[in-house]
């Protein structure tokens, strides 16, 4: 009778060890996922080559920019300072998305913005992204993911907003790109 019942259990351990396993291991993508880095408003956070400080969040109803650019709309602006922070050799803000959900926005190229920005190494540079958002986005938690370029193998600075805690602007400028002050 025992020696029916030890492949059974020998069976039983092994797949219970493989599946424990399989929840271990991490996804196959795992190795081209960014290093995430955890910003707060109006504090400094860096991820490999990028520093960046989120100085203010407005949402609006309308946006302008400081050569006469307008547009009405729900806008979520966000206000940043940004620099290099080991080369500025390829070193500009092209990852700017909002995850609300499972909706991911990216930052507009309309109007003046702070998105493809070149950065300087060690001195900030100042400016706004804004996101034109739907009216049903307004009552989630979103994400803000900042980057140089592509997230692969590179550092991404992620930074949660309380949409549904933003107060809305009848407008709001784009501050104007240029050094941090």
């Amino acid at each position: 009778m025992g020696s029916k019942i030890l492949p059974w259990l020998l069976t039983a351990v092994l797949l219970a060890g493989a599946w424990v396993i399989v929840k271990a291991t991490l996804p196959v993508d795992a190795a081209q996922e960014p290093f995430v880095t955890t910003a707060t408003l109006g504090e400094a956070a860096s991820a490999r080559n990028l520093v960046t400080t989120v100085t203010d969040v407005h949402a609006a109803r309308s946006v302008t920019d400081a050569t006469g650019w307008s547009a009405d709309g729900d806008w979520l602006v966000i206000d940043l300072e940004a620099a290099a922070q080991v080369t500025q050799e390829a070193a500009s803000l092209r990852t700017a998305t909002l995850v609300v959900g499972d909706r991911t926005f990216t930052a507009t190229e309309r109007g003046t913005t702070f998105l493809n920005q070149a950065l300087v190494t060690g001195v900030p540079r100042s400016g706004s992204l804004a996101f034109q958002l739907p009216d049903d986005a307004w009552t989630e938690h979103a994400t803000l993911r900042l980057g140089l370029g592509t997230p692969v193998l590179d550092g991404v600075i992620e930074m949660g907003i309380d949409l549904s805690d933003l107060p809305f602007e009848p407008e709001v400028s784009f501050e104007e790109n240029g050094w941090a002050r």
